[in-house]
């Protein structure tokens, strides 16, 4: 398997040309990776408008307002991360962003990723683009310079642990607190191992 390669983090911040230069296949997803600092302004709208719409579906479900959590604050919820340790893989249906992921490495421990939430757009729900970016997840997680032995997920809504389990992860018997702001959160996290070379 082709070593795939992270971005560097010293990559010119792109504007259209990054997301229009593919041919529109609206049947095909197709997910990049991106490290948090080099989104540009076009992108991080378009992440904003992604998010109003799939966080409006779910916000009575998970207690949470898009106004009170920006993506910004998002980006921070596990402390002691830099800018370096944050990727974004975002899925495309044509040059629609259809969803995506933002994998935090080296929590919760060092040799660690994860995928600290996963927003898909309402209207590709059950379209195959959750399990798109999981399997390209994985696939730079098993051959990038970056390597990992363990990716673990926190599912947003209940609904959420039966994605997970069907993509192999299993629930970790051990909860982890997190403290964004004033609160304190405990989570219930998944967590799959990669194989590892002999």
């Amino acid at each position: 398997m082709a070593i795939k390669p992270l971005p560097t983090g010293n990559e010119p911040p792109k504007g259209y040309e990054s997301l229009y230069t593919l041919p529109a296949n609206n049947d095909v997803v197709r997910v990049r990776c991106t490290f948090i600092s080099q989104l540009a302004s076009i992108e991080l709208a378009e992440i904003e408008e992604l998010r109003t719409k799939a966080l409006a579906s779910i916000s009575n479900i998970v207690g949470l307002a898009n106004d009170t959590v920006s993506f910004e604050r998002e980006t921070n919820v596990i402390p002691g991360k830099s800018a370096s340790d944050k990727m974004l893989f975002r899925a495309y249906k044509g040059n629609t962003l259809t969803g995506y992921a933002l994998v935090i490495n080296g929590w919760p421990q060092q040799g660690d990723w994860v995928i600290q939430h996963m927003l898909i757009d309402p209207d590709f729900r059950l379209q195959g683009v959750g399990t798109s970016i999981v399997t390209t997840i994985e696939e730079y997680a098993l051959t990038s310079e970056v390597d990992a032995t363990s990716i673990y997920a926190i599912p947003i809504q209940e609904s959420g642990t039966n994605f997970w389990s069907l993509q192999g992860y299993s629930v970790e018997a051990q909860r982890y607190a997190i403290q964004p702001r004033d609160s304190v959160y405990e989570l219930q996290v998944y967590r799959k191992g990669l194989p590892t070379e002999e």
